[in-house]
This record gives structure tokens, sequence and C-alpha cells, in this order.
């Protein structure tokens, strides 16, 4: 009875824009009136009748028929049934609605609506603020974003850390020098600012931090890869907000290195040579790391000693390395 209840809103909303034309100022709130009219109009000689309601400016879903359906209002002026949709978090949600359908205007070219469950035209995650949906209202059957992570809507929904699920699915996704980016609502302290600066303009300990963390977290720099930075550069955007078109010139600049290491001369690579005077500050600061960060990056469990896992990493890089870091933590 539902169905049929937005199926006639849909009749009555196209049969009103064909006599009086389509408002000039169309926008997201003039559209929700124009269904939650509707609705109201068709409603009429139903059980639903008397049992509509608006829901408020920052609620979800839009409109509550008797406490148990939801609708929520999505247009675009595009010719296309493609939109961003609401917040993965739903924490204003309305507690009582059981199902929820959207209802999706299409203003480009002619007008026309379509409306489905409300899950079942959720296909992607986007980014503005926060994670969000992308909804496709000509999605097939199956293909939803809970289909790609094999969870239904509701049991999705109501998780603790939905987001945690997203970012475990989106990160075995990733093609070799990706890296996620979204501000994570679930913790104030990962804020950052809206600006993006140089990495020449930040202070020189939080520069060189970045440069210890990524000794750290990115072994592969110690490689022979071209691609080998491709997950450092990702990680100083997401991390500090910050950009370089020269990041590698920060740990190799300056070509080979002459040192005397137990009374033997050598010649090492600028980079070993950086984790050479670095040794002291990357073995402090590792102990210092979250294990979950370190298994993030490294994508595999810490062990009882994260520096030795780190070495073990390290080492399929570099045997040299190991032996310079070591060698660094016994420098003068």
């Amino acid at each position: 009875s539902f169905v049929s209840l937005l199926e006639n809103t849909k009749a009555n909303i196209k049969d009103k824009f064909a006599k009086n034309g389509i408002p000039p100022n169309i926008s997201g709130l003039i559209f929700e009136d124009v269904v939650f009219n509707g609705m109201i109009e068709s409603s009429k000689d139903t059980d639903f009748n008397g049992f509509i309601e608006k829901t408020g400016a920052h609620a979800f879903p839009d409109i509550v028929a008797r406490k148990l359906f939801g609708v929520e209002v999505k247009m675009t002026v595009s010719d296309k049934w493609i939109s961003t949709g609401n917040s993965v978090l739903e924490s204003t949600r309305v507690s009582d609605v059981e199902t929820i359908y959207m209802f999706f205007g299409k203003f480009g070219n002619e007008f026309d609506a379509k409306y489905r469950k409300y899950q079942d035209c959720l296909y992607d995650i986007g980014v503005t603020h926060s994670p969000r949906y992308k909804i496709d209202m000509n999605l097939p059957d199956n293909a939803s974003i809970f289909n790609k992570i094999n969870v239904d809507y509701d049991s999705f929904r109501k998780e603790v850390n939905p987001i945690k699920r997203l970012k475990e699915y989106y990160r075995n996704q990733l093609k070799p020098g990706e890296e996620l980016w979204w501000i994570d609502p679930a913790s104030e302290e990962t804020t950052v600012s809206p600006v993006i600066q140089s990495l020449t303009l930040l202070d020189l300990p939080v520069k060189d931090r970045f440069i210890n963390e990524c000794m750290i977290l990115f072994p592969e720099i110690f490689g022979t890869s071209q691609s080998k930075f491709e997950r450092t550069a990702a990680y100083l955007i997401t991390k500090y907000n910050a950009v370089s078109s020269h990041l590698r010139d920060n740990f190799t600049s300056g070509g080979q290195v002459d040192l005397v290491i137990n009374d033997n001369n050598v010649k090492i690579p600028r980079i070993q040579y950086n984790l050479y005077i670095r040794a002291k500050d990357i073995n402090l600061l590792i102990n210092n790391i979250p294990p979950q960060t370190l298994s993030y990056y490294w994508n595999l469990e810490v062990g009882n000693s994260a520096k030795e896992t780190w070495k073990q990493i390290l080492g399929s890089y570099s045997k040299s390395a190991i032996l310079l870091f070591e060698a660094g933590l016994n420098r003068p």
C-alpha cells in the first residue's frame, strides 16, 4: 500500500507539472515540499491519510508516514539518475522508521521521477566533509554498496563504527600508490586544517616527524621501485594537508655520502645516510605509533616488537639499510 502511495504521488506531481509548469526556482527544499504535498493529496482514502509528516530541516528521512515508512527526497537539474546522497552515519535518522524509500526527481530535459528502496540505489561512497552515499536510481539489483561489502543495509547502519568497515573494503581495492582520504567523523582528534600548504612551510619539527614517520610506515622507499614514493606523497596530503613538487629530494637529495663505520670508509645513498642520522629518533618514534596504525600501513599484524617487525620489512628492500640503522643507534 505504501508503494501504491508513492506511485500515485509520482503521477500527481507529473500531472501538476504538466498543467502548471515547473517552478523556475526549483530546488531541493521546494521539491521536498512538492513531494510532501503530493503524498498528502494521494493519501486520501488510504490508511496513510492524516499520518504523513515532514521531519525537519536536518532529520533523516525527509518525510515519515505512520512512523514506519520514510521518504528521502532528492533531485537533480541534470538529465541523469545519479546524485550524491546522505551521510553514511545517519546520525539524525528518525528512530521509529523501519523502511525508507528514495524519491528522486530528474529535471534535466523532461521532468521524471523514480522511487526505490533507499538501500537499493546506493552504489558507492563519495566524500565531502564526511563519507556520503552515491545514488543511482537505475542501479541493477544486487549491485549496491552493501552487496559489495557483503552486509545488509540494516545491519550496516546499526554498526558501532560503519566507517571502519568501509575503510577496510576500500583499502582492499587500492592499487599500488593509492591511499584512502576522508575526514573520519569517529575521531575529532584527526581533524585537519582546510588549507593545503607546501611541505617547505611546515615547522621544522613537524617536517622532521613526517620524514621519520615515512621511514617507518613506508619502508619501500629504501627499495628500487620507480613508484616507491607514491604512498609517501599520499600520506603527506592525508595526514599533514601538505604537498611537495620535489618530495623525493627530502629523502635522497645530495647523492651518495662518504661515511666511516667501524673504521671502514663506505659510500652510501643519501636516503640511507638520513636513516643513519635519524636512527635514534626513529627508534623512539616507532614505539609510540599505535600498533593498529602500523598494521594498517604495513598490511600485516605487528608482532611483539614493532621495531623487529619493521626491520624485517625493511630488510626485504635493503639489507644495508638495517646495518646503517643499527650503526646509527650506536653513533655518538
